[in-house]
């Protein structure tokens, strides 16, 4: 998992980024100073996930996830804060996780891991989605009534007005 650090104290970026390269699977593609910077290494790095902070001089990590959950596609966001008045707040801008300070490993891992779970659940769902469904069989009319007949059995099929006709391997039905 791609994550980026965002916070304006860089020695909470560099204990951040400790405990994160102690994770399996995670992958710290960058860190941000403030909400502008962490835009533009948003756009360049693609995270999934952000480690943000909530105060930050100019736009606070509380915007700077609502700029984010109004794009079509976002990093989950994790807050790290000193604070924990913003709680309320940080999950109003759809945060999966937060976490005061100064971060504890197993609480970090906890999250990441919680998020770990919930990326995997999802790429199985648009896999899901994204497979094509086709169908085995195809419904005809013939003299016997209404068959079944294997999709692979079918050679063409003829339209004629209203009427379609599946020509297959031992004759043709309606």
């Amino acid at each position: 998992m791609k994550v980026l650090i965002v916070d304006d104290e860089p020695l909470a970026r560099q204990r951040a980024a400790r405990l994160l390269q102690e994770l399996d699977h995670i992958d710290i593609v960058g860190d941000a100073a403030n909400a502008e910077q962490a835009l533009a290494e948003i756009e360049r790095s693609q995270p999934d996930a952000l480690l943000l902070d909530i105060a930050m001089p100019g736009m606070s990590g509380i915007e700077l996830a609502r700029v984010l959950a109004e794009r079509e596609s976002s990093p989950a966001i994790v807050f790290c804060t000193a604070y924990d008045e913003y709680a309320i707040a940080a999950f109003d801008a759809q945060a999966v996780g937060y976490l005061l300070k100064p971060i504890q490993r197993d609480k970090l891992a906890a999250v990441f891991g919680r998020l770990s779970r919930l990326n995997a659940a999802q790429i199985a769902a648009l896999s899901a989605i994204d497979a094509p469904t086709r169908r085995s069989q195809v419904s005809a009319t013939g003299p016997q009534g209404i068959s079944l007949l294997p999709v692979s059995a079918v050679r063409y099929f003829h339209a004629d007005n209203k009427y379609v006709s599946a020509v297959h391997l031992e004759g043709e039905l309606l």
